[in-house]
């Protein structure tokens, strides 16, 4: 090969060698993960627990509270727990579970509640000169409320806050701030439901979030009854692009919550299993560049080296048919 052949085969080397991206082109940053629980009933005061933790996105490092109320797990709910309890549990390889579980004897005021929630927060910073993509992969469970000694009326002029309450929610919020300092808040998925008393039938009802769909209403031999929004699960959900110089702080918020402050019930709310993240729990994954990397897409100069390194091994190649027609 002569020395025209190695400079043109040199140049399309350099062309098609992919550019090196630099580590700060989109920085992804470390994962915070919270877990929170509380209860009050009538014979003990709030109690709360809190658990944050900061790792890396694939370490199996979890955030996790069970804190036990007064009372019994809710009838035919499996449970390991010997107690009604309150638990939330998430880490950073993006899964979670949160639920709350209780049968309660007696009345009470205020009534006996409990809450659990969590949340999973990161921030994607873009350094590159162009807008990249961000989807979400995400799976929810089935969001379920479920009651035992409610039934569709109230009596007259007992207190409210005696009444049966409960609510479940998986939300996907971003904050994104410009260059500028501007920001942007959206709400890119609400999913749950919260229970309500019809004021003039005294029927409870469940009222879906915006973005809840399938709705339904269930009943039990044992004469429970509750509401179920069926499993949620999307790939590529897309939640924007991120432009030049701006940052994006993500966050995956969920939470249960029940109360009951009449006679003997039982109530229960949750979103997948606290205590089994990876075969009941839910699970999300951020997905950051919806095409190659902005370092990855040929640059001009790049082009040129390319068309240059063609050409000259194609003249190298007419050159050697020529003389070996002559």
């Amino acid at each position: 090969m002569n020395n025209r052949m190695s400079c043109a085969v040199l140049l399309l080397i350099v062309a098609l060698a992919p550019v090196s991206a630099s580590a700060d082109i989109i920085d992804v940053s470390d994962v915070e993960i919270t877990a929170f629980a509380s209860f009050r009933t009538q014979r003990q005061p709030e109690t709360s627990a809190f658990d944050a933790k900061i790792a890396t996105p694939d370490s199996a490092t979890r955030a996790e509270v069970l804190i036990l109320a007064g009372g019994i797990p809710f009838p035919n709910l499996p449970t390991s727990q010997t107690q009604a309890f309150a638990s939330s549990a998430s880490d950073a390889k993006d899964f979670f579970g949160v639920g709350v579980n209780g049968f309660f004897f007696s009345n009470s005021l205020p009534p006996n509640a409990l809450l659990a929630s969590g949340t999973f927060l990161q921030t994607i910073t873009n350094n590159s000169s162009v807008a990249v993509g961000m989807s979400v992969d995400f799976f929810v469970p089935a969001p379920t409320i479920q009651f035992f000694g409610v039934g569709n009326s109230f009596p007259a002029g007992a207190d409210p806050a005696r009444d049966a309450t409960a609510a479940v929610s998986m939300r996907m919020l971003s904050t994104l701030t410009r260059p500028d300092g501007s920001t942007v808040e959206t709400i890119h998925l609400d999913y749950g439901m919260q229970t309500f008393r019809e004021p003039v039938s005294g029927v409870l009802l469940a009222l879906p979030s915006r973005d809840a769909t399938g709705l339904t209403r269930f009943e039990e031999p044992d004469g429970s009854f509750g509401f179920q929004l069926p499993d949620l699960e999307r790939n590529d959900f897309s939640i924007g692009d991120i432009g030049p110089g701006d940052t994006l702080t993500f966050s995956y918020d969920y939470f249960a919550q029940a109360s009951t402050g009449f006679g003997e019930t039982g109530i229960f709310a949750a979103i997948g299993d606290p205590f089994n993240l990876t075969t009941g729990g839910g699970r999300f994954n951020i997905q950051v560049g919806d095409s190659l990397p902005p370092s990855a897409v040929p640059e001009p100069m790049s082009m040129l080296l390319l068309g240059t390194g063609l050409a000259g091994i194609g003249a190298f190649l007419r050159k050697r048919r020529n003389k070996r027609a002559a």
